[in-house]
């Protein structure tokens, strides 16, 4: 099978090595310096004219883009392998794929795979979603191999929420670590940010299983355990007084303007937005949280 792979940094080309490792044939669509190592070509038409299966590596801010350039078809089969949402307007990156091309036919893909594990050969494992049998088949088929795992959802907007979530997340992780809190407050984190997250995902329609798997806890749990993962070195960068970069902030303002749009309150993403835009600092933000009024587990 033919995989085409929008995207040449680190991701791009560890989704390269998974899909060779399945026994596919794999070429990287790159703008700028060829990718090392990986077949590649520079015409991501083309490219994605002969792909059996597109997978878009680049960062949410660059989805609408590249589409544009690799002008995907009707017969196209799209998989995000990207996490969080489009800057600016807080959309979903598989309807930039059917609002800026002919394509019908998206999926999205995420989960515990780290490029430089992925890279080392150490086992992994994802969830390949859509509403399309078909793409979700085609994305297991293109990436299941022996070091990396493959399940099927349905549940599309269930993982790419999850995807977006976690990438917010993992900033409180680092935010926590940063301020040596304790491996607790990193529980409490990981299970009470789910817990908003399941909460955002009902009122969206997701299934409420699809963020306790690998989509949400599976990856926010490895995002929690790598101190250089982005969101966890952004959020030991702000904890140590530094300045959130761009894609950081955006990403936790997408998030919480999400959860205003359909009324969830969101308390760990909101505080994450507060610290990312310097509004509140890390220590005063983890306080606030501790002191909200007690509730029940929900």
């Amino acid at each position: 099978m033919n995989i085409g792979i929008l995207g040449s940094g680190n991701w791009g080309r560890a989704l390269a090595t998974l899909a060779a490792e399945a026994g596919n044939r794999a070429r990287i669509g790159y703008r700028g310096r060829p990718p090392g190592g990986f077949p590649g070509s520079p015409n991501l038409a083309a490219l994605t004219a002969e792909s059996d299966l597109v997978l878009v590596a680049v960062p949410p801010a660059a989805v609408r883009e590249v589409i544009r350039t690799a002008r995907p078809g009707p017969g196209a089969r799209v998989v995000i392998a990207c996490r969080g949402l489009e800057p600016g307007t807080g959309g979903w990156l598989s309807e930039i794929v059917t609002s800026e091309s002919a394509c019908l036919r998206v999926g999205a893909i995420t989960g515990p795979a780290i490029a430089n594990e992925v890279t080392h050969r150490r086992p992994a494992a994802m969830v390949a979603a859509s509403p399309f049998e078909e793409v979700a088949l085609l994305a297991q088929q293109a990436l299941h191999s022996p070091i990396c795992r493959i399940y099927t959802s349905r549940d599309l907007r269930g993982v790419e929420l999850a995807g977006a979530a976690v990438s917010v997340l993992s900033v409180a992780v680092g935010v926590a670590d940063g301020l040596k809190l304790g491996v607790g407050v990193r529980a409490v984190i990981v299970t009470r940010g789910i817990a908003e997250v399941v909460r955002l995902g009902r009122a969206l329609g997701a299934d409420a299983e699809t963020f306790r798997g690998l989509a949400g806890v599976g990856d926010l749990v490895a995002a929690a355990g790598l101190p250089d993962h982005p969101g966890t070195a952004a959020g030991l960068r702000l904890a140590q007084g530094g300045v959130a970069d761009p894609d950081t902030r955006t990403k936790a303002e997408a998030m919480v303007a999400l959860g205003r749009r359909y009324k969830v309150e969101l308390p760990l993403c909101e505080a994450v937005a507060e610290i990312t835009a310097g509004k509140l600092k890390a220590r005063l933000a983890i306080d606030g949280l501790m002191r909200r009024e007690a509730t029940k587990e929900v």
